[in-house]
């Protein structure tokens, strides 16, 4: 038995795991491994996935201590912006543009593993950040262990840049 509880120590948790696709004014979908970062000074839970030109990140800000439970999508700014909230913001190689996205509506649902890692979906309506395109999305994750934030903790993050991903023409 000690053994056994030896071994189930030494496994390392699987990488957390993410799955999305949108519809709407274009369709896609992004797979692959992604990460859950936590920023103290924000009081923020990111999860994101990038793979080229193509990235999903979604953001958590729970009212007071990072709990399971359903966040309702918000835009940036907007009044109803306060905590408990989620953000969400899409960016992807269109055929001609990087097309930007942000959630306007929606929900993110988190629950929590008996090893403690994160599952959970995300379902957003999302609002293009230079015209009226509008697109669904819709994902889950799992596995994702929590760390604090690697690239260091500010104001500015993915979610934020969304609203510079304004679309340059590709010629």
């Amino acid at each position: 038995m000690v053994a056994l509880a030896a071994c189930r120590a030494s496994e390392s948790p699987r990488q957390g795991q993410l799955e999305a696709r949108w519809t709407g004014a274009d369709t896609g979908q992004l797979a692959g491994s992604a990460v859950g970062e936590w920023c103290d000074e924000q009081g923020r839970l990111e999860i994101r996935i990038v793979r080229g030109d193509t990235g999903l990140a979604v953001a958590v800000f729970p009212e007071v201590v990072l709990a399971p439970d359903t966040y309702r999508v918000v835009l940036a700014g907007s009044r109803d912006s306060a905590p408990p909230a989620a953000r969400v913001a899409l960016r992807y190689f269109g055929p001609t543009a990087i097309s930007g996205f942000q959630g306007d509506s929606g929900a993110v649902v988190l629950e929590r593993t008996d090893s403690g890692q994160l599952t959970g979906r995300v379902a957003a309506r999302a609002s293009s950040v230079s015209n009226s395109d509008r697109v669904t999305v819709t994902g889950k994750f799992e596995n994702l262990a929590v760390i604090p934030q690697s690239r260091g903790c500010t104001a500015d993050s993915p979610l934020e840049s969304a609203e510079s991903a304004d679309t340059d023409r590709v010629d």
